[in-house]
């Protein structure tokens, strides 16, 4: 197993964060709650770079650098508290139309012509696919679909959104629905870490049914395998946050003063910041074994349990040292925190994915 970068993999990983502090520093960030601009900022990113293809197979117009390359471009994008729609389309959504063998839309993704995301999510769901519960009835040539999905990132601004929804034997299908079937059924909205996202309103719609791209258990395999590449994409951003999250709080330690003496100076600090370092590394860790273990579903489970507890408590303890300052808007620990909070909930729970590695493990 290798565990350290190649030339291309640190060309790719120093090029990227090179562009994110040129391009992206904390104030502008902070401004950027306008999905256009993130966008923007994410294409330009893309054609300089080729970050959207970099870990996409060559047959498709990508760069073939697979899950390592995934991994290093979300953990840049974490460092950087980076707006895109990297994980959502890039991993998830083009892994999933690959595994369908739908490689005229994954080459599109490749090129950063389209943007297609996946509504995966609803309210019983929390990372749960076997929990989907939006219905697909036939009707005249095609499906009529009920149901609600809700946080879809980046669905107001995509040009097709996958939905998978289940038939009346309860076997899972998979529509690929254009963008402008969904007008008025879309409740944007931002959430607590300034991502945009939109729930979708399913009750009477009618679709073709040229747009069904996978159904039954082979369909439901590629879903999960997809969510699971995303997960280690988000373990990956995860210990990019962790980094910064470190980092600041050292800094601040170093200069912040109190009864004459840096906050740095006080041991029992110390042993929470060296607490904090040894759950940076974990994640890390998690973040490489999910990375280096596609397909295995306790290394993803192992990882996203892993991340979900120790990057809250780093959130927790930065924003703690940081006394007051911590959660103030011009501070980007608050911010951090935020993500991390997000990130946390995303595709399962920490509590969730201790379940499914048990179940692996007795499998």
């Amino acid at each position: 197993m290798k565990l350290e970068l190649d030339d291309d993999q640190r060309l790719l990983r120093d090029s990227l964060a090179r562009f994110l502090t040129q391009q992206l520093p904390f104030e502008k960030r902070r401004a950027m709650r306008d999905a256009g601009a993130q966008l923007a900022l994410w294409r330009t990113a893309d054609a300089a770079i080729g970050i959207g293809a970099a870990a996409l197979p060559g047959d498709v117009g990508g760069f073939g650098g697979g899950r390592v390359a995934a991994m290093i471009v979300a953990e840049e994008l974490g460092a950087a508290l980076a707006v895109t729609p990297y994980i959502d389309c890039h991993v998830l959504t083009a892994g999933l139309l690959l595994a369908l063998d739908e490689t005229a839309r994954a080459a599109a993704i490749a090129r950063g012509e389209a943007l297609i995301v996946t509504a995966i999510e609803e309210a019983a769901t929390r990372g749960d696919i076997g929990a989907i519960a939006a219905r697909a009835a036939r009707a005249d040539d095609g499906w009529t679909l009920t149901g609600r999905k809700i946080a879809v990132g980046f669905a107001a601004e995509a040009d097709h959104i996958v939905v998978p929804a289940r038939d009346g034997e309860d076997d899972l299908r998979l529509f690929l629905v254009p963008a402008a079937s969904l007008a008025g059924r879309l409740q944007p909205y931002w959430t607590i870490d300034d991502m945009p996202a939109a729930d979708i309103d399913l009750d009477g719609l009618w679709i073709d049914g040229a747009a069904e791209i996978g159904c039954g258990s082979d369909g439901e395999a590629a879903l999960q395998a997809a969510i699971d590449a995303a997960i280690a994409a988000l373990s990956a951003e995860a210990a990019g946050l962790a980094r910064v999250l470190l980092d600041d709080t050292l800094l601040y330690a170093k200069q912040r003063r109190q009864f004459g003496a840096t906050l740095s100076s006080f041991q029992a600090l110390q042993h929470r910041m060296v607490d904090m370092l040894m759950l940076r590394e974990a994640i890390s860790a998690a973040a490489m074994l999910a990375a280096l273990k596609p397909g295995d579903a306790q290394a993803t489970a192992a990882a996203k349990a892993t991340i979900g507890d120790a990057l809250r408590t780093i959130g927790q303890e930065a924003v703690q040292l940081h006394g007051a300052m911590g959660m103030t808007e011009e501070l980007r620990v608050g911010h951090y925190f935020k993500r991390a909070t997000a990130i946390g909930q995303r595709l399962g729970t920490s509590d969730f994915h201790v379940a499914r590695y048990a179940a692996a493990m007795a499998s």
